[in-house]
This record gives structure tokens, sequence and C-alpha cells, in this order.
């Protein structure tokens, strides 16, 4: 038996439709959107409708969440994906397999952030998580994940509370699994 350590490191020894469907565990948003093609109204869920309603302008950077569809509501979307298979399902995205440690400098300071439920986030540490908040949060960034899986000790700390510790961003937590981090 093959034990997969990442779906985006070891394409050559999984098979296609393992990929896709790796592919598709990681982004729920891909099966929505493919049933809007056959004529299916996108149903937005409550972090959607939390970004259109606070979006501050027409400009938006969805990251490593097939956030392609932000174009159906007249939003100018820039994305970036870290799997090569998202070119298949939208031509335009930037594909970048590091997203986790660097940010493109392509990307625009000025522009919203979005992520959700990033795989790289998934069991990351504490001081992962750290960085990885040093490294994107340039603008406002909007991060939907499972505050939960990352690495410290639920019992005795909170995660907010250890990451105003190390960095200096305004965090708004608006609901369980939803927070908004800028400068």
């Amino acid at each position: 038996m093959h034990i997969v350590a990442g779906y985006n490191t070891d394409h050559g020894s999984i098979r296609l439709i393992q990929q896709f469907r790796l592919y598709h565990l990681s982004r729920p948003a891909v099966k929505k959107w493919r049933a809007v093609r056959h004529g299916t109204p996108y149903q937005l869920d409550s972090t959607d409708q939390w970004i259109l309603d606070n979006l501050q302008d027409d400009k938006l950077v969805a990251v490593d969440c097939a956030g392609w569809y932000f174009q159906e509501f007249n939003i100018n979307t820039i994305c970036l994906e870290s799997d090569l298979l998202s070119k298949r399902y939208f031509s335009e995205c930037y594909v970048e397999p590091d997203i986790f440690t660097h940010k493109p400098t392509y990307i625009p300071d000025d522009q919203m952030v979005v992520f959700k439920y990033p795989w790289f986030l998934k069991y990351a540490s504490l001081e992962q998580f750290v960085n990885f908040l040093t490294t994107w949060v340039q603008s406002t960034t909007v991060l939907n994940f499972n505050s939960s899986l990352i690495q410290h000790n639920h019992l005795k700390f909170s995660l907010l509370d250890l990451v105003k510790d190390q960095v200096d961003l305004n965090i708004q937590i608006i609901n369980n699994q939803l927070w908004k981090l800028s400068l």
C-alpha cells in the first residue's frame, strides 16, 4: 500500500483519477462551480456571502480554493492555485506549487486575499502558522480554516492569544472558522 505524504508533491505514483479526487476533496467549490456549467445557479455559503458583503472594491485574490467563481458576481478575481489540475478547470489561474512559504510578487498588496480551507494549514504547527501569517498578510486577508487543526495546546491556550503574542496584526474573528486579518 502506498501512503501519500502530500498530493501536490508525489504525482508520479498516483493515478490521474486519484489526483482529481484529492483535488476535489480539498476544493469543494469546484463541485458547485461545475454544476453551474449545467444551468444550476451557484449557491453561496456563509463565508462567500460575508466576503461579497464586506469587499471594499471589486477586486479579490482567491488562493487555493478554486475561487474563480467570484467572477460570476462581477468581481475582478486573481486565482492562485498550488495544483496544476486547476488549469483544466480555469485556464487563467496562476499555479504556484509553494504557496505556503512565499507570496508571489505579482499578487497586489492592496486587494483582499481569501483562503478557504487551505490544505497546507491542516496539522501545521504554531510556528508554521505564524510564518504563514507574516508572509501573506500584507492587505486584508480572509482566512476560512479549522483552527483546531493547528497544532497547539488546546486545553491550556487559545490559538488567537498565541498568535497575537507573536505577530503584530489586527485579527478579527467573524465566526468560529473565519478570521479577518490586516496590518
